[in-house]
């Protein structure tokens, strides 16, 4: 098991367009530039806080090919861990970015993890069926060419969830942590997971998780694009735990200075210069 591992993710595809260009549906050509843009923004902010880093070999980003090609070549260049993100963007149920060329794509690029985001509710017994016939085929081909598997889980709410818990937050506080360590339960079943990438929660619904999980596999935190306070919250009551060996935050670290850059109160030095102090501050509070 990994003792530690710390990802700036930035595989956001349809998020980038909708959150920072509000573009629904396929982004114009215009879009497209400016997305690839923001990327290499942010793998800026990431180059000043690994320079200067003395645990280089913790440190990771998560880009996609899709916008991120030029970050990809320029990290593997300069020896940065480079996780890439199989998955469809922006799909309820989880296919492959380059359907049955998933393999050969992971072999051109040939990363240090190989990272799937699947949103899985239990009780969506259909949906999970196709889903885990998919991550069997992603499972088989990581294990025979030794690709490190990162599997980030959602475990979104079904209207049923939503009508017992009342509300989204008390969703989120008393039903997800149990659904989140039965699905891990039945992902468990079907394949190797190297790297958890799971949803924050409380101390007490850490124990009960981390019981579910593999021993030799490690678990990292996402930031769900919260904002920093309830980051912290989340960090605060996983760091507690040995299993947990980082985090993948992402919109909270980048979104907010990326905003300001194209609203113009930031130029481009000042959004590098707070992307990789949001960046540090994790980093330190870890």
């Amino acid at each position: 098991m990994l003792k530690k591992l710390i990802i700036l993710p930035f595989d956001h595809r349809s998020s980038f367009s909708r959150e920072l260009l509000k573009q629904k549906g396929k982004p114009s050509q215009k879009a497209v530039k400016q997305i690839k843009y923001f990327k290499n923004i942010i793998f800026q902010a990431f180059l000043k806080v690994y320079n200067k880093s003395e645990n280089k070999k913790d440190l990771a980003i998560l880009v996609d090919e899709q916008y991120g090609r030029e970050v990809i070549k320029k990290a593997q260049k300069l020896g940065i861990k480079l996780c890439l993100p199989v998955e469809k963007s922006g799909q309820k149920e989880f296919r492959f970015e380059h359907g049955n060329s998933f393999a050969r794509k992971i072999l051109e690029i040939d990363p240090d993890f190989v990272k799937v985001l699947i949103r899985y509710n239990p009780q969506n017994k259909l949906v999970n069926k196709k889903q885990l016939e998919r991550l069997k085929r992603l499972n088989k081909f990581c294990v025979r060419k030794n690709y490190p598997l990162i599997l980030e889980l959602l475990v979104p709410a079904t209207m049923q969830d939503l009508k017992t818990a009342g509300s989204k937050i008390a969703y989120d506080k008393r039903i997800r942590p149990g659904k989140t360590a039965l699905a891990i339960k039945e992902i468990r079943k079907v394949i190797k997971v190297d790297v958890w990438k799971l949803e924050g929660t409380t101390q007490k619904n850490w124990s009960k998780i981390i019981k579910k999980i593999d021993e030799k596999s490690g678990i990292i935190v996402l930031g769900r694009g919260e904002d920093k306070e309830q980051v912290i919250k989340w960090l605060g009551a996983a760091k507690r735990f040995k299993k947990i060996i980082g985090f993948a935050i992402g919109r909270t670290i980048f979104l907010r200075p990326l905003k300001k850059m194209l609203s113009k109160e930031y130029n481009k030095t000042q959004t590098i210069e707070k992307i990789a102090k949001n960046f540090e501050f994790f980093i330190k509070f870890w």
